[in-house]
Protein backbone atom coordinates (compact mmCIF):
# COMPACT_ATOMS: atom_id res chain seq x y z
CA UNK A 1 0.00 0.00 0.00
CA UNK A 2 2.67 2.56 1.12
CA UNK A 3 4.91 1.58 -2.37
CA UNK A 4 1.31 2.47 -4.04
CA UNK A 5 1.42 5.86 -2.43
CA UNK A 6 4.61 6.56 -2.98
CA UNK A 7 4.24 5.54 -6.87
CA UNK A 8 1.24 7.81 -7.09
CA UNK A 9 3.40 11.04 -5.17
CA UNK A 10 6.41 9.64 -7.77
CA UNK A 11 3.90 10.33 -10.65
CA UNK A 12 2.29 13.13 -9.65
CA UNK A 13 5.77 14.55 -9.50
CA UNK A 14 7.00 13.89 -12.41
CA UNK A 15 3.88 14.84 -14.33
CA UNK A 16 4.69 18.78 -12.71
CA UNK A 17 8.02 18.48 -13.64
CA UNK A 18 7.83 17.34 -17.22
CA UNK A 19 4.72 20.34 -17.32
CA UNK A 20 7.17 22.68 -15.88
CA UNK A 21 9.84 21.99 -18.07
CA UNK A 22 7.76 24.26 -20.93
CA UNK A 23 6.09 26.39 -18.81
CA UNK A 24 8.91 28.01 -16.78
CA UNK A 25 10.65 28.84 -19.94
CA UNK A 26 7.48 30.54 -21.09
CA UNK A 27 6.93 32.23 -18.28
CA UNK A 28 10.18 33.57 -17.89
CA UNK A 29 9.15 36.14 -21.09
CA UNK A 30 5.96 36.30 -21.68
CA UNK A 31 4.28 39.86 -21.54
CA UNK A 32 4.02 40.85 -17.54
CA UNK A 33 5.36 37.56 -16.03
CA UNK A 34 8.67 37.91 -17.64
CA UNK A 35 9.13 41.77 -17.31
CA UNK A 36 12.61 42.55 -15.74
CA UNK A 37 11.23 44.88 -12.83
CA UNK A 38 9.95 40.93 -11.70
CA UNK A 39 11.74 39.51 -8.92
CA UNK A 40 12.99 35.90 -10.24
CA UNK A 41 11.19 34.25 -7.46
CA UNK A 42 7.74 35.50 -8.17
CA UNK A 43 8.56 34.37 -11.67
CA UNK A 44 9.25 30.59 -10.46
CA UNK A 45 6.63 30.79 -8.31
CA UNK A 46 3.96 31.57 -10.81
CA UNK A 47 5.69 29.25 -13.28
CA UNK A 48 5.67 26.47 -10.35
CA UNK A 49 1.73 27.25 -9.77
CA UNK A 50 0.42 27.46 -13.16
CA UNK A 51 2.13 23.94 -13.89
CA UNK A 52 0.93 22.62 -10.85
CA UNK A 53 -2.97 23.61 -11.62
CA UNK A 54 -2.31 22.64 -15.92
CA UNK A 55 -1.09 19.31 -14.93
CA UNK A 56 -3.96 17.17 -14.57
CA UNK A 57 -5.29 18.71 -17.62
CA UNK A 58 -2.01 17.75 -19.83
CA UNK A 59 -1.74 14.61 -18.70
CA UNK A 60 -2.78 12.39 -21.77
CA UNK A 61 0.39 14.63 -23.21
CA UNK A 62 3.40 14.14 -20.87
CA UNK A 63 4.75 10.27 -21.38
CA UNK A 64 3.37 8.18 -18.31
CA UNK A 65 6.57 7.08 -17.39
CA UNK A 66 9.34 9.38 -16.90
CA UNK A 67 12.45 8.27 -19.71
CA UNK A 68 16.04 7.51 -18.40
CA UNK A 69 19.64 8.66 -19.40
CA UNK A 70 19.88 10.14 -22.48
CA UNK A 71 15.87 9.96 -23.35
CA UNK A 72 15.23 11.92 -20.17
CA UNK A 73 18.12 14.34 -21.67
CA UNK A 74 16.55 15.13 -25.09
CA UNK A 75 13.25 15.65 -23.46
CA UNK A 76 13.93 17.88 -21.15
CA UNK A 77 16.10 20.07 -24.08
CA UNK A 78 13.15 19.61 -26.68
CA UNK A 79 10.63 20.89 -23.41
CA UNK A 80 12.72 23.60 -22.31
CA UNK A 81 13.10 24.71 -26.19
CA UNK A 82 9.52 24.58 -27.01
CA UNK A 83 9.29 26.57 -24.05
CA UNK A 84 10.90 29.34 -25.16
CA UNK A 85 9.63 29.22 -28.50
CA UNK A 86 6.15 29.97 -27.41
CA UNK A 87 7.56 32.55 -24.63
CA UNK A 88 9.23 34.63 -27.53
CA UNK A 89 6.16 34.53 -29.91
CA UNK A 90 3.89 35.34 -26.83
CA UNK A 91 6.70 38.45 -25.74
CA UNK A 92 6.11 39.23 -29.64
CA UNK A 93 3.07 40.96 -28.58
CA UNK A 94 5.32 43.47 -26.86
CA UNK A 95 7.44 43.72 -29.62
CA UNK A 96 4.72 45.03 -31.67
CA UNK A 97 4.09 47.80 -29.73
CA UNK A 98 7.46 48.70 -28.92
CA UNK A 99 8.48 48.68 -32.71
CA UNK A 100 5.31 50.85 -33.40
CA UNK A 101 6.57 53.57 -30.50
CA UNK A 102 10.17 53.43 -31.82
CA UNK A 103 8.95 54.15 -35.44
CA UNK A 104 6.52 56.86 -34.38
CA UNK A 105 9.05 58.13 -31.98
CA UNK A 106 11.50 58.77 -34.51
CA UNK A 107 9.59 60.74 -36.93
CA UNK A 108 8.13 63.13 -33.96
CA UNK A 109 11.74 63.68 -32.97
CA UNK A 110 11.35 62.31 -29.36
CA UNK A 111 13.27 58.91 -29.93
CA UNK A 112 15.63 59.79 -26.91
CA UNK A 113 13.76 62.12 -24.46
CA UNK A 114 14.13 60.18 -21.51
CA UNK A 115 18.02 59.57 -22.37
CA UNK A 116 19.62 56.83 -19.94
CA UNK A 117 16.94 57.03 -16.69
CA UNK A 118 14.91 54.00 -18.23
CA UNK A 119 15.81 51.26 -20.21
CA UNK A 120 17.29 51.85 -23.78
CA UNK A 121 13.39 52.39 -25.53
CA UNK A 122 11.95 55.33 -26.77
CA UNK A 123 9.71 57.44 -25.01
CA UNK A 124 6.81 57.25 -26.90
CA UNK A 125 7.42 53.00 -27.08
CA UNK A 126 7.03 53.26 -22.64
CA UNK A 127 3.82 54.63 -22.76
CA UNK A 128 2.60 52.39 -25.00
CA UNK A 129 4.28 49.86 -23.32
CA UNK A 130 2.66 50.73 -20.21
CA UNK A 131 -0.64 51.10 -21.88
CA UNK A 132 -0.31 47.55 -23.38
CA UNK A 133 0.52 45.60 -20.08
CA UNK A 134 -2.61 47.34 -18.58
CA UNK A 135 -4.42 45.92 -21.44
CA UNK A 136 -3.40 42.78 -21.39
CA UNK A 137 -4.27 42.21 -17.41
CA UNK A 138 -7.42 43.87 -17.91
CA UNK A 139 -8.48 41.96 -20.46
CA UNK A 140 -8.74 38.35 -22.00
CA UNK A 141 -5.52 38.57 -23.47
CA UNK A 142 -3.68 37.51 -20.50
CA UNK A 143 -6.22 34.22 -20.76
CA UNK A 144 -5.03 33.78 -24.58
CA UNK A 145 -1.54 33.93 -23.27
CA UNK A 146 -1.85 30.81 -20.56
CA UNK A 147 -3.81 28.85 -23.05
CA UNK A 148 -1.58 29.60 -25.93
CA UNK A 149 0.82 28.11 -23.28
CA UNK A 150 -1.58 25.15 -22.87
CA UNK A 151 -2.74 24.83 -26.14
CA UNK A 152 0.65 24.80 -27.84
CA UNK A 153 0.76 20.82 -27.09
CA UNK A 154 -1.79 19.90 -29.40
CA UNK A 155 0.62 21.28 -32.06
CA UNK A 156 2.54 18.78 -33.73
CA UNK A 157 6.12 19.87 -33.54
CA UNK A 158 8.78 17.78 -35.08
CA UNK A 159 11.08 16.07 -32.34
CA UNK A 160 14.67 18.04 -31.36
CA UNK A 161 16.62 16.71 -33.95
CA UNK A 162 14.05 17.84 -37.26
CA UNK A 163 12.66 20.76 -34.96
CA UNK A 164 15.51 23.67 -36.80
CA UNK A 165 13.41 24.35 -40.10
CA UNK A 166 10.28 24.46 -37.82
CA UNK A 167 11.77 27.12 -34.87
CA UNK A 168 13.28 29.47 -38.05
CA UNK A 169 10.50 29.41 -39.68
CA UNK A 170 8.13 31.11 -36.82
CA UNK A 171 10.81 33.09 -35.97
CA UNK A 172 11.50 34.80 -39.13
CA UNK A 173 7.25 34.74 -39.42
CA UNK A 174 7.29 36.38 -36.29
CA UNK A 175 9.94 38.97 -36.95
CA UNK A 176 8.40 40.05 -40.31
CA UNK A 177 5.04 40.45 -38.84
CA UNK A 178 6.56 42.99 -36.26
CA UNK A 179 8.60 44.72 -38.57
CA UNK A 180 5.37 45.35 -40.60
CA UNK A 181 2.87 45.36 -38.39
CA UNK A 182 4.64 48.17 -36.58
CA UNK A 183 5.22 49.73 -39.27
CA UNK A 184 1.11 49.98 -40.20
CA UNK A 185 0.24 50.94 -36.82
CA UNK A 186 2.75 54.14 -36.82
CA UNK A 187 1.46 54.57 -40.16
CA UNK A 188 -0.73 57.51 -39.27
CA UNK A 189 1.80 59.43 -37.19
CA UNK A 190 4.50 58.65 -39.78
CA UNK A 191 1.86 59.80 -43.13
CA UNK A 192 1.14 63.16 -40.98
CA UNK A 193 4.26 64.02 -40.22
CA UNK A 194 5.77 63.45 -43.85
CA UNK A 195 2.86 65.63 -44.63
CA UNK A 196 4.26 68.13 -41.87
CA UNK A 197 7.96 67.77 -42.65
CA UNK A 198 7.72 68.35 -46.51
CA UNK A 199 5.37 71.28 -45.82
CA UNK A 200 7.56 73.11 -43.87
CA UNK A 201 10.48 72.29 -46.09
CA UNK A 202 8.87 74.26 -48.73
CA UNK A 203 8.45 77.46 -46.48
CA UNK A 204 12.51 76.99 -45.70
CA UNK A 205 13.09 77.54 -49.51
CA UNK A 206 10.29 80.09 -49.75
CA UNK A 207 11.73 82.19 -46.71
CA UNK A 208 15.28 81.30 -45.19
CA UNK A 209 15.18 84.10 -42.96
CA UNK A 210 12.36 82.19 -41.69
CA UNK A 211 12.99 80.40 -38.30
CA UNK A 212 11.71 77.16 -39.11
CA UNK A 213 13.35 74.56 -36.25
CA UNK A 214 12.49 76.89 -33.85
CA UNK A 215 9.03 76.77 -34.21
CA UNK A 216 8.71 73.61 -36.02
CA UNK A 217 10.80 71.91 -33.63
CA UNK A 218 8.55 72.52 -30.24
CA UNK A 219 5.08 72.49 -32.71
CA UNK A 220 5.82 68.57 -33.74
CA UNK A 221 6.71 67.75 -29.85
CA UNK A 222 3.64 69.05 -29.05
CA UNK A 223 1.34 68.30 -31.41
CA UNK A 224 2.54 64.97 -32.05
CA UNK A 225 1.38 63.96 -28.20
CA UNK A 226 -1.54 65.86 -28.73
CA UNK A 227 -2.55 63.71 -31.64
CA UNK A 228 -1.26 60.31 -29.74
CA UNK A 229 -3.23 61.35 -27.18
CA UNK A 230 -6.26 61.44 -29.02
CA UNK A 231 -6.11 57.96 -31.42
CA UNK A 232 -4.04 56.10 -28.81
CA UNK A 233 -7.03 53.79 -27.88
CA UNK A 234 -7.47 53.47 -31.78
CA UNK A 235 -3.85 52.31 -32.12
CA UNK A 236 -4.56 50.03 -28.88
CA UNK A 237 -7.47 48.54 -30.32
CA UNK A 238 -5.78 47.23 -33.35
CA UNK A 239 -3.02 45.82 -31.72
CA UNK A 240 -5.28 44.12 -29.50
CA UNK A 241 -6.59 42.57 -32.90
CA UNK A 242 -2.56 41.88 -33.84
CA UNK A 243 -1.84 40.66 -30.60
CA UNK A 244 -4.01 37.57 -31.40
CA UNK A 245 -2.86 36.94 -34.67
CA UNK A 246 0.71 36.98 -32.51
CA UNK A 247 -0.53 34.19 -30.49
CA UNK A 248 -2.19 31.76 -32.94
CA UNK A 249 0.95 31.44 -34.90
CA UNK A 250 2.43 28.18 -32.93
CA UNK A 251 -0.56 26.75 -33.98
CA UNK A 252 -0.57 27.07 -38.14
CA UNK A 253 1.20 24.18 -37.82
CA UNK A 254 -1.34 22.29 -37.27
CA UNK A 255 -3.51 23.24 -40.31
Amino acid sequence: MIEGFLDEILGQLWLVAAVFLRIGPAFSLAPGYGESFVSARVKLIIALFYSIAAAPVLQPYIPAERPVGSELVWFALFEVTIGYLIGVISRGVIFLIEKAGAVISQSVSLAQMLGNATAPMPVISHILTTAALAIIFSTTLANQILYAFMASYLVDIPSLENATGYFAGKMTELMNFIFNHGVVLASGVVSLMFVYYLTIGFINKAMPQFMVSFIGIPFVALFSMYFLYQHSELLLTVWQEKALIILMMPFEAAK
